[in-house]
């Protein structure tokens, strides 16, 4: 993934990548903005292997944290935005994720839920990821993957509950 966005953002840097809204990206932001937030993953532990939960509506800030996750190696973990507390609590738990990338809900606290959610160290929100990336370098070491290393878990939902 991050060869083809690196090429991509080298062939055509100021082709619009994403639109969102009056907002439009071009590929050269994008791969800026997805190394400097997977540095900034990095900075905060994130490694090969590691599992990053994304809990966020449609937004660019959607794209740069998968993209990113997937610079790094880690295993991204995109969630429904419209699951509830107890919903995300079993997903976040059942998939071991270490980090979450999420933005704010009312009613929904998130320090409450990383005590619930085993494993769950850390929690990025939506709101300060323009002020991290900014800050971030935009140089990261390339990781070595291979055809066996995890990508995804994708939850879908299922007649059969928690299982």
């Amino acid at each position: 993934m991050r060869t083809i966005l690196e090429k991509t953002a080298n062939l055509y840097p100021e082709k619009t990548a994403l639109a969102f809204g009056e907002e439009t990206v071009t590929f050269r932001e994008l791969w800026e903005r997805t190394i400097r937030l997977a540095q900034v993953l990095r900075q905060a532990g994130i490694q090969k292997g590691d599992k990053v939960a994304i809990y966020l509506p449609n937004c660019p800030e959607y794209a740069y944290s998968y993209l990113a996750v997937f610079c790094l190696g880690a295993v991204g973990v995109p969630l429904d935005f419209m699951l509830k507390k107890d919903e995300l609590s079993s997903c976040l738990a059942h998939s071991e994720a270490k980090l979450l990338i999420a933005q704010e809900r009312k009613g929904l606290d998130y320090e409450d839920l990383k005590k619930e959610s085993a494993g769950l160290e850390t929690v990025f929100l939506s709101k300060d990821l323009p002020q991290a990336i900014a800050e971030a370098p935009k140089e990261l070491e390339e990781v070595v993957l291979t055809d066996e290393d995890p990508a995804l878990i994708m939850y879908t939902s299922g007649t059969t509950g928690r299982r």
